[in-house]
């Protein structure tokens, strides 16, 4: 079994190619839909967080550019974990941007990432806490 490590896994990330907005997803839906401005959060924060990277892993340890280096990447992962928790929390406001949620989820594990807390079961969890999302969401548009 190979292991995947946090570099290659954000790179497969950063790859991703985001098909989220096309299909039934218009311009207009893009706009309104908070769905989408939370992807596009969590794909920039994840990018930058893999930028992030390399610099700190090639700072010589000891040095001003080190520390930096290495406070620069913590503060851009915690920024990808908020937005991923953010991208669980966000409630779409149309199918296309149901649809767009989970199958960027899915990208992302396809990927070979990992969601924040992914081991916890029940309502801590970021799965358990998309799958409400999305389930607040489907409630919302059957009512409409």
């Amino acid at each position: 079994m190979n292991q995947i490590t946090r570099r290659f896994g954000l790179q497969m990330i950063a790859g991703a190619a985001g098909s989220t907005l096309s299909g039934s997803a218009g311009v207009a839906e893009a706009s309104v839909d908070p769905a989408f401005a939370a992807i596009a959060k969590h794909r920039q924060a994840s990018a930058d967080h893999l930028a992030s990277i390399e610099p700190y892993d090639w700072a010589e340890r000891g040095t001003v550019a080190y520390y930096a280096a290495r406070d620069h990447n913590e503060a851009c992962c915690y920024a990808a974990m908020d937005a991923a928790w953010e991208l669980a929390s966000t409630i779409p406001t149309t199918i296309a941007g149901i649809a767009a949620v989970l199958q960027y989820a899915n990208e992302v594990e396809d990927a070979g990432d990992e969601w924040p807390v992914t081991d916890t079961i029940g309502p801590d969890g970021w799965h358990y806490q998309l799958r409400q999302a999305m389930a607040v969401a489907a409630d919302n548009l059957a009512a409409a």
